[in-house]
């Protein structure tokens, strides 16, 4: 009997563990984590990506195997059965604002603001053709239901192609008025819709050009639009709570869908046309009975605004793509019947500053939603996550030893984190700004926080308590660095009052003529040259607004004089000097990096990668990787060794 017993109890013992495996394993297929980035399309010189940008739309294939979608920097094509992406089709410079798949899956046509329309095999990720219409941007694109033409659409114009010859066949002017992705096409690519200047609505004939309908009732602009697969229904919304169902052929309002969160944000149909899904900046998707105007279902899952949904070829799965964790983007495949989350697939974003240990071996970045993201800087692999802020984080930096790791958050608070363990050491309220920088000293005992007020804080470092604040800039301060003896800080305001400060620590107080003083421009950033005799600073010309030009100065931190100024085209937003001093890097809104030759001031290199302005560089302590951080949401790292020359 006893035998018996513990027979029994061994047994359910070994049942439970296989059942917990069973689970954790089933748990592990059902949310697909991303953090590191696959390594295609690598710009020259680059050899790794960190991040994949941010999502703004996405679409199945026709046959529901894969899913597209719109990033920052390329459109992801996604397998839906494993969540892992299977290619990255980049080429365009600029922003991407609509894709399409033509009838039998096999391709994939892009819309982008650089006035182009790719077309990509889908299989293998290859560039095929380009297709060039117009001077202006590309709003919307679609294949005929046979495949054959190309329809792109342009601010002011309709363009027709032969998908197979690339012959352009036409063009209709009209005062189409395309709206950065607003429009849409029908599913057979013959009717075109766009809000015109947000509201009313206009249906244009593709096969002539001719206005359809002009469609009104809207009272706030119209930022959604939807057609129903069999392209006889259009859905529409926007700023405000009313979703409208229209008549295609009569351009008669069909249904008036009332109750939604305010701004509705994106529309989708179920392939059979019987449920509408809406997407909201309010966090929350709903699912309406079309026949009725009545809400099935409201479903709950990303934490902001979501920016894209779709159902699936078979209408059993909705997917979503919204800002959702630490990481950043996320699609969300949920339950059509239940609204349940079926499968996640986390979408990697890197918004703000990023920051060397002093060893190399890691670098360190501000995430979303109160994260400190690590990664391992020969490889980009993604290493750890530190957990502590409630907003996201805009600034981190290492302490000289690299033993702390220090993070600013938009919750107005600075964490201190054990490097070695992860571990939160501290948290303390910071100067009240939610943006800036903030800097080590030297010694590692005191942090440089920046205030909204144009105050500059100084804090112990072991107590959190404030030992000083330095009062001078009249607007807000975007930038502090301790020069590499400890004893100066330098200071740089966002706004035109265009002062850098250079503060005396010991004193503190500030040199009674600031350092330079520009009423037509802003100063971005600054940087000490590590003997800590130059300072370069980040500037846009305001007197060239329109042209975005801008420029680096040198200056000499004894004398209060520059020592050069190099001329950019672009706001330059950051500046980085080597560890020897002799290459200063720049990222600009142009979304180059550029470096020069300190001591002659020449341009030796220009870096291309990123799709949205660069606005931060570093390098690391070896000097033989730079880091390149862009508005896309990617991080780049550049090998100098082959880039430069230097020695490996």
């Amino acid at each position: 009997m006893k035998f018996r017993l513990i027979f029994i109890i061994l047994t359910l013992s070994i049942v439970s563990v296989i059942l917990i495996y069973s689970f954790v394993s089933m748990q592990n297929q059902l949310e697909t984590i991303s953090y590191d980035s696959p390594q295609w399309q690598l710009p020259e010189g680059a050899i790794a990506r960190i991040g994949k940008g941010s999502i703004s739309k996405i679409k199945y294939s026709p046959d529901g195997t894969l899913l597209a979608c719109i990033s920052s920097i390329g459109v992801w094509v996604y397998d839906v059965q494993t969540g892992e992406p299977s290619s990255l089709l980049a080429g365009h410079t600029d922003t991407i604002n609509n894709i399409a798949f033509n009838a039998d899956g096999k391709l994939l046509a892009s819309a982008s603001e650089d006035g182009s329309i790719r077309v990509w095999k889908v299989a293998t990720g290859e560039h095929e053709k380009t297709f060039i219409g117009s001077r202006f941007g590309f709003d919307s694109v679609s294949f005929s239901s046979d495949g054959k033409t190309l329809t792109g659409v342009a601010f002011h114009e309709i363009n027709l192609w032969d998908v197979e010859t690339n012959i352009h066949k036409k063009t209709f002017q009209g005062q189409y008025y395309a709206s950065n992705g607003y429009s849409t096409f029908s599913p057979d690519g013959q009717i075109f819709a766009c809000p015109r200047g947000g509201e009313p609505i206009i249906l244009w004939d593709v096969a002539t050009g001719e206005n359809k309908h002009i469609l009104t009732g809207h009272e706030q602009a119209v930022r959604c639009l939807s057609f129903s697969s069999d392209g006889k229904t259009l859905a529409s919304g926007g700023l405000g709570d009313i979703i409208f169902l229209w008549d295609v052929k009569s351009g008669k309002q069909e249904q008036i869908l009332k109750g939604h969160e305010k701004t509705i944000s994106t529309l989708a149909f179920s392939p059979d046309g019987t449920i509408l899904a809406s997407g909201s900046r309010y966090k929350t998707i709903s699912l309406w009975d079309t026949d009725t105007g009545k809400r099935r279902k409201t479903i709950k899952g990303h934490n902001l605004y979501i920016s894209g949904v779709t159902f699936s070829p078979d209408g059993k799965t909705l997917a979503s793509v919204g800002s959702n964790d630490s990481v950043g983007n996320a699609i969300i495949f949920w339950d059509v019947m239940t609204g349940k989350q079926k499968t996640i697939i986390h979408h990697t974003v890197n918004q703000y500053s990023m920051s060397f240990s002093p060893d190399g071996t890691t670098l360190a970045g501000g995430g979303a939603n109160g994260t400190v993201l690590m990664w391992d800087p020969t490889t980009g692999k993604h290493k750890n996550t530190l957990k502590g802020h409630k907003r996201d984080v805009s600034s981190v930096t290492f302490s000289p030893d690299g033993k702390t790791l220090a993070s600013k958050g938009w919750d107005k608070t600075v964490c201190l984190w054990d490097t070695g363990t992860g571990k939160r050491l501290k948290k303390y309220r910071g100067s009240g700004s939610i943006a800036g920088t903030i800097s080590f000293s030297p010694d590692g005992d005191t942090i440089a926080d920046v205030g909204h007020n144009g105050k500059v804080n100084l804090f112990d470092t072991a107590t959190g308590k404030l030992k000083q604040t330095l009062i001078g800039h009249k607007n807000p301060v975007k930038s502090v660095v301790f020069s590499p003896d400890g004893r100066f800080l330098a200071s740089v305001s966002h706004s035109q009052d265009g002062k850098i400060y250079i503060w005396n620590i010991a004193t503190g107080t500030y040199r009674q003529k600031p350092t330079y003083q520009q009423a037509k421009g802003t100063f971005y950033n600054v940087a000490f040259s590590p003997d800590g005799k130059t300072l370069a600073s980040a500037e846009a010309l305001w007197k060239d607004h329109v042209s975005g030009a801008g420029m680096i100065r040198l200056w000499n931190v004894e004398s209060d004089g520059y020592k050069k100024t190099l001329r950019l085209q672009h706001k330059v937003l950051c500046v980085s000097f080597s560890p020897d001093g002799q290459i200063l890097a720049c990222g600009d809104l142009g979304n180059n990096i550029h470096l020069w030759d300190v001591a002659t001031g020449k341009q030796m290199k220009i870096l291309k990668g990123h799709t949205h302005g660069v606005k931060n560089v570093s390098f690391s302590p070896d000097g033989k990787i730079l880091a390149s951080k862009g508005w896309d949401g990617t991080i780049l790292l550049w090998d100098l060794t082959s880039i430069v020359n230097i020695e490996k």
